[in-house]
């Protein structure tokens, strides 16, 4: 309850889904480029979290990789936040940031490449909703 779901914005997107809370919005982006994927976890990782400075402007440190299994797949989770200083796509990166932001991301190893998931957006929403986030990947099953 409460998803939107939203027309992806470029073929590199699977699905894209949008959510409103008390102070904004937050956004759900899926991304899957087949069994070559898109580079190691690790490497995803540290560039999803470079995207993000604390508050005086230094790198994040903390934020640490989870590994677990949904439906015997590996899913690798990190939590980041702080400003958001952009990411890749058409455009330039602000260089100011947005601050109050918060990413929590996985990244699902199945048979047929990975799949990455990104739930971005104000710090307050992507926390209100991170047991929507958490139950759509319980809710993974393996392809036969």
């Amino acid at each position: 309850d409460g998803w939107l779901y939203e027309h992806p914005t470029s073929a590199m997107r699977r699905a894209e889904l949008g959510v409103r809370g008390t102070a904004g919005t937050a956004g759900l982006v899926v991304y899957f480029f087949g069994n070559q994927g898109a580079g190691s976890a690790q490497a995803n990782i540290d560039r999803w979290v470079g995207q993000f400075k604390n508050a005086d402007g230094t790198p994040i440190t903390a934020s640490k990789p989870v590994t677990s299994k949904i439906a015997g797949l590996e899913v690798t989770q990190v939590e980041v936040s702080g400003t958001y200083m952009g990411g890749m796509g058409a455009g330039a990166p602000d260089t100011q940031g947005q601050p109050g932001q918060r990413m929590i991301a996985a990244i699902v190893d199945t048979p047929k490449g990975p799949f990455y998931f990104k739930f971005l957006g104000a710090d307050k929403v992507v926390v209100e909703n991170r047991k929507a986030f958490e139950g759509l990947l319980a809710s993974m099953k393996a392809s036969k």
